[in-house]
């Protein structure tokens, strides 16, 4: 029985109902003949919410049927950011805070959702229960990651970070855009101040040395980007050095198509609901086959790990406060907690598996490193300020910058992020940004005031120094497993996070910096100093590095796509990924990286095929594959069909037998490779060999073709009719069993690998590297035509069967001997 929408003594929740499933409805697929999730994403924060929406919308561009769940601790609250919402008092906790174990459990939140789940040397300001997650709060600064900053990166993300991901990721939070929500005479001002004294500011990039802005589009004018209507004397190269200077703020006021809405302070939860609403009308209220589900309210205490035959790992399903909840075989999660929890996790769910990475996991543990600065200064001390304006309007500016000792060795990266507004003395630049909800009073107001003094605030955010593999006790941060356990009798994370001399050295530097920005603006001018202080290392939300990609599985915990090493299908999103954070905020990398890992699992790299084979399925299309037909079998004229989604060729079976078959002939004598597997325990399907031209033997069901004229590599575990080995597993089926022994198939969720030798009349069969059956074929009387060799007058064909249930294949090759 659906649920109704419910009310509460204030609102009727209507949005929460619209979004949300509970347990009973994610579990319906169980009596309802549907299938398990494809996709359980734990966690429905930021980078949970992006990658589920993602891989949602792929698989709908590819044909849909995939599955999506997000699985989230805590609750629905608000639909979009709390600055659009006009909410005051929902924002972060003011001061930072220690988890309190005396508090029964859990501790009541802060400002209705804050709480810190771990145990920790410093205190932080902790983690947002809701879905949405803290991109409900985020505050939008979003530069991207220079080259120097990644690299030690797999090559290969920042390829695609730089030339995809990075644009893509600016497109869809809303930092793709100049001069668009902050512009005016006081931006133009203050940017031509900075502009002709930054060479004064110690360690600052020469804004030559930095790559161009991404807000300079093909055909775009600078000076127009720029909001100015004369250059100034400015040269063209001195423009686009200005663009460089442009705050990267992720906050639009014109939509960027017509028709659309402003992407104004993005969010994650709208994606949400856009999914799950398209979800339930695909699905047409049936939640057996629905597309994407959000499961609130309920925490994910363990991941279901099962070693597979080949060594390594694979996640069979997540254990929850609510239940079990199954993921299908073949699926994938993806952890997309926050970076302390993701390390937690991930510590908690292979504690006792012998995992080769263990040791590594919740290592690398960094944030960045925060100062801030505000000052007041006379509106004398910027030149170009019309005298006949009475208000000034918000300004934003960005500089970055790189400290080094005096025998040229880098420090680290830093970078300043720079607010200013009209104001009197108790108003700071950052004050003014993003905090005014539309109200023509309030406008009037601000339009007829008179600012005297102009208030700047100068936050500076500086990279900590990442761990070294090669000595991980000597990096001071990082996330072990408490000996305490939590309110559902799950060990915490213990935190450690503190400053390195290293991170010290560069603190001081990016202070000197500051000031130095501090004094072009004012100018000469008496300065007032309304704050000068550095933030401590838990206030910022910008935890990283404990899960941190590589290339090399003895020195990383994931590899470049964001999968776990020695796993088969365990992803991370987030920042948890990054092997270093450098200054940016990791918003803009983070949502990059959660698309590209999103592509990824949902169209994996295809296979290269092995030396001297040939690839006969390339993972994105049929090519030269087809199904067979059925004429005149009214009620069962329906073989099934075969799907290409994320690499592999997915069985349908339907109402009679089906075989998908390639119409390239095969080499008279050939090795077959190809992995394939069951997705339960009762799946039939076979490899047939050697059958003519289904569509010239007058069957009205050509997979029949294969079935009498070819042989049956068998794929059953049951044996179907009978439990004779002749129609077992590794069968020549019906002709000759696989050799007596232990079996080598793999359960269902695990791939197998075949290797089918023709050599004329001998079939040799060969799984998971051991050869099960040596056939020799010495004729058929009931089918004199079977196993011919394939002759270009008689060409012979190879093909895979839908009979029951649903088997996937992958990495078909073969090669002539």
């Amino acid at each position: 029985m659906p649920i109704s929408t419910e009310t509460t003594s204030f609102t009727k929740d209507v949005q929460g109902r619209y979004l949300c499933n509970n347990l009973a409805e994610v579990d319906a697929w169980k009596s309802a003949g549907g299938r398990p999730f494809d996709f359980i994403i734990v966690g429905g924060g930021t980078f949970g919410s992006a990658i589920a929406e993602h891989l949602w919308f792929r698989q709908k561009q590819t044909g849909g049927g995939l599955r999506t769940l997000i699985v989230e601790a805590g609750m629905f609250t608000v639909p979009e950011h709390v600055q659009n919402t006009g909410i005051q008092g929902f924002a972060d906790p003011a001061n930072p805070f220690f988890l309190n174990e005396n508090l029964p459990q859990p501790e009541p939140p802060r400002n209705e959702v804050w709480g810190i789940p771990w145990k920790s040397t410093i205190p932080f300001k902790g983690l947002a229960y809701t879905l949405g997650g803290r991109s409900l709060y985020w505050g939008g600064w979003s530069p991207r990651l220079l080259d120097e900053e990644m690299a030690t990166w797999p090559p290969s993300t920042v390829a695609d970070l730089n030339t995809r991901y990075f644009d893509e990721s600016s497109r869809q939070i809303g930092v793709d855009e100049a001069n668009d929500f902050i512009a005016g005479e006081l931006q133009n001002a203050l940017r031509r101040r900075l502009f002709d004294n930054l060479a004064s500011v110690p360690g600052v990039f020469s804004l030559d040395a930095l790559p161009p802005s991404p807000l300079l589009k093909p055909g775009a004018e600078p000076a127009q980007l720029l909001g100015l209507t004369s250059t100034g004397g400015l040269s063209q190269n001195d423009l686009l050095n200005l663009l460089k200077l442009e705050a990267p703020l992720a906050v639009q006021a014109r939509p960027p198509h017509a028709g659309f809405f402003p992407l104004n302070k993005f969010s994650v939860v709208p994606l949400l609901m856009k999914a799950a609403r398209t979800a339930a009308s695909d699905s047409n209220g049936n939640d057996a086959v629905k597309e994407f589900m959000v499961l609130p309210d309920t925490h994910v205490l363990s991941l279901r790990t099962v070693p597979t035959a080949g060594g390594t790992w694979r996640v069979a399903g997540i254990d929850t406060s609510r239940g079990p909840i199954d993921l299908a075989p073949g699926g994938a999660v993806i952890m997309a907690l926050g970076t302390i929890e993701n390390a937690r996790l991930a510590l908690a769910s292979f504690d006792t598996t012998g995992l080769p990475t263990l040791p590594l996991i919740g290592e690398n543990l960094i944030a960045h490193l925060r100062s801030n600065l505000v000052i007041r200064v006379p509106r004398a001390a910027i030149s170009g300020l019309s005298p006949t304006v009475n208000e000034l309007q918000t300004a934003a500016l960005f500089v970055k910058g790189r400290a080094t000792r005096p025998n040229g060795d880098l420090i680290g990266r830093f970078h300043l992020q720079i607010s200013a507004s009209g104001g009197g003395n108790t108003v700071g630049g950052e004050d003014e940004l993003y905090r005014k909800v539309p109200d023509v009073d309030f406008y009037d107001q601000l339009r007829t005031s008179n600012d005297t003094h102009v208030a700047i605030a100068i936050r500076g955010l500086g990279e900590m120094e990442p761990v070294d593999p090669a000595n991980l006790t000597a990096h001071p941060s990082r996330v072990d497993l408490s000996s305490r356990t939590d309110e559902y009798g799950i060990r915490r994370a213990s935190v450690a996070l503190t400053t390195t001399p290293r991170d010290q050295e560069l603190w001081g530097a990016m202070d000197a910096a500051m000031q130095q920005v501090a004094a072009i603006f004012a100018n000469g001018q008496p300065m007032q100093v309304l704050q000068n202080n550095q933030d401590g290392l838990g206030t910022t939300h910008h935890e990283a590095g404990t899960l941190w990609m590589g290339t090399d599985p003895t020195a990383s915990v994931t590899d470049g796509n964001g999968r776990f090493h020695h796993t088969e299908n365990l992803y991370a999103a987030g920042p948890a990924l990054f092997p270093s954070i450098g200054s940016p905020n990791p918003m803009l990398t983070g949502i990059a990286l959660s698309r590209r890992t999103g592509d990824l699992i949902m169209t994996p790299p295809p296979f290269a095929a092995d030396a001297g084979f040939e690839t006969l399925f390339d993972g994105t299309s049929l090519g030269d594959w087809t199904m067979s037909t059925i004429s005149n079998q009214p009620g069962r004229d329906d073989p099934g069909s075969f799907r290409v989604r994320r690499g592999v060729l997915e069985g349908r079976t339907r109402t009679d037998l089906g075989l998908l078959w390639l119409k390239r002939p095969t080499p008279a004598r050939y090795v077959l490779r190809l992995q394939w597997m069951m997705t339960a325990a009762d799946n039939n399907s076979g490899v047939f060999i050697g059958f003519p031209d289904p569509r010239n033997e007058g069957y009205d069901n050509t997979a029949y073709v294969g079935v009498n004229f070819g042989f049956e590599i068998q794929i059953d575990e049951l044996a179907r009719p009978d439990n004779a080995p002749i129609h077992r597993t590794g069968a020549v089926y019906g002709f000759k069993g696989p050799t007596d022994g232990p079996s080598v198939v793999r359960p269902a969720g695990e791939w197998n690998e075949y290797q089918i030798t023709v050599d004329g009349a001998d079939i040799t069969v060969v799984l998971n590297g051991q050869t099960i059956n040596l056939f020799h074929f010495a004729g058929d009387p009931q089918s004199p035509r079977r196993g011919l060799p394939s002759t270009a007058q008689d060409p012979r064909f190879i093909g895979l069967q839908t009979h029951t249930g649903r088997v996937l294949f992958r990495n078909i090759q073969w090669k002539a001997l």
